[in-house]
């Protein structure tokens, strides 16, 4: 009886050779940009829009609809769009092979005025975050009523007994109507994992003769940040860029009412690669920056302004989709002093294609002098800065790069503007 035989040398290499070739054929930048082609394409009437392609995968377009679509191809698709409408795109492969159907939604162009002026941002929170613990003396001991009911820095207390949690006063005259029956505080916890009920035995401090449970809370939040822009007919406005978070957690927190109005930059402390810089402000009352917040989302905050800002840009431009944002030069808004708005050179290294919101989609580098040598880059407080290239508002500043201060992270200004909450 014979031995079956090993694959041959030859055999082997054909195989690894095979692999190595289908691994190649998936990286390679051709196949990458048809994997990464949207399925959707948004644009704006009159506007041209480039999506990149390749010359080594030869394509055929079949327009279906009316003709404003143009579309010519060597290593670029190029629609040309000069009416408002719907049309679909069916793509062929070597002119054969059905590839797939995109649509085109074809838009008025969305108009607003950028900002750059640096706000304070005074809200009213729904809940109350806990900031920290604090252990109660009693008899002796040092128990931590909260932290052994499960009770986490970063949550949020929504309900007290059944009841809205709407201020720290209500808070603690629950715990002592508890305490004083010897019964637990029920309360309704949103947290990072989940939303769940916590049960909490209130104990008497000999030290301050209050019943306490042990957790610092707050009821409102505060800061300072920058304006990103606002339209130019409804006077709404999006600023920050991300979220009012509960700073641990980082779920964006419920506002029930809020205002903002302007910032005073007094002072600066430059960013290094080992520490964070900030803008030092202080609040400067309404004859800039008025309004109100109405909403609180990854996007940061959307609101309504009382006026129009007296300093600052007063040009409306149009919005940029983020497939219309390239890497090459760009200019960002800032107040560095004072309330005046000022424009300073970047360069947008990366501009990622998205074809849903997310937070970071630009990344981008400092190249003004006179910025880096005040701040050393992105500092805090600049967050909400708009960022313009073209003639087009196309992002926000959202995070400094860490150890890189001269870099940035920022959103696409078009998720901003999409939220229903600015919207509507």
């Amino acid at each position: 009886m014979s031995r079956p035989r090993k694959p041959g040398i030859l055999v082997k290499v054909l195989g690894l050779a095979g692999a190595l070739g289908v691994v190649a054929l998936g990286t390679a930048a051709p196949v990458r940009r048809l994997v990464n082609f949207p399925t959707r394409v948004q644009t704006t009437a009159g506007q041209d829009l480039v999506l990149p392609w390749s010359r080594w995968i030869p394509l055929s377009v079949q327009e279906s609809g009316s003709k404003p679509v143009i579309i010519s191809h060597t290593q670029v698709i190029r629609l040309r769009t000069p009416r408002v409408g719907h049309y679909l795109l069916r793509f062929r492969l070597f002119g054969r092979i059905p590839w797939r159907g995109v649509p085109v939604d074809v838009t008025k162009p969305i108009y607003v005025v950028p900002g750059g002026e640096s706000v304070g941002v005074l809200a009213h929170t729904e809940g109350l975050m806990v900031t920290g613990f604090s252990s109660v003396t009693s008899l002796g001991r040092h128990p931590d009523p909260a932290l052994e009911a499960g009770i986490e820095r970063g949550d949020v207390i929504t309900r007290v007994d059944g009841r809205p949690a709407l201020s720290v006063g209500f808070f603690t005259s629950r715990i002592a109507y508890d305490g004083r029956r010897h019964q637990p505080l029920r309360l309704w916890v949103a947290g990072a994992r989940s939303d769940r009920e916590r049960q909490v035995e209130p104990v008497l401090s000999p030290r301050t003769g209050r019943w306490e449970i042990g957790a610092v809370v707050q009821d409102h939040t505060s800061g300072v940040g920058t304006l990103t822009f606002f339209s130019p007919g409804t006077h709404r406005f999006a600023a920050l860029g991300h979220s009012i978070s509960d700073g641990l957690t980082r779920r964006p927190v419920g506002l029930s009412q809020g205002g903002v109005m302007g910032a005073d930059i007094v002072g600066l402390v430059p960013a290094t690669d080992t520490e964070p810089g900030q803008k030092i402000g202080v609040l400067a009352g309404s004859s800039n920056v008025s309004g109100y917040t109405r909403f609180n989302g990854r996007f940061g905050i959307v609101g309504q302004l009382n006026h129009l800002p007296v300093w600052g840009p007063t040009q409306a431009m149009p919005l940029a989709f983020p497939d219309q944002v390239r890497t090459g030069p760009a200019e960002m808004i800032t107040v560095v002093h004072g309330q005046f708005p000022e424009s300073f050179r970047i360069q947008i290294i990366r501009a990622a294609v998205q074809n849903r919101p997310t937070v970071k989609g630009l990344l981008f580098q400092v190249t003004d002098p006179r910025l880096l040598r005040d701040t050393g880059g992105i500092i805090q407080g600049m967050s909400g800065s708009p960022i313009i290239q073209n003639g087009r508002v196309v992002g926000a500043v959202t995070h400094v790069l860490v150890n890189r201060p001269s870099m940035g992270f920022g959103c696409y200004a078009y998720w901003m503007a999409d939220q229903p909450s600015y919207r509507g």
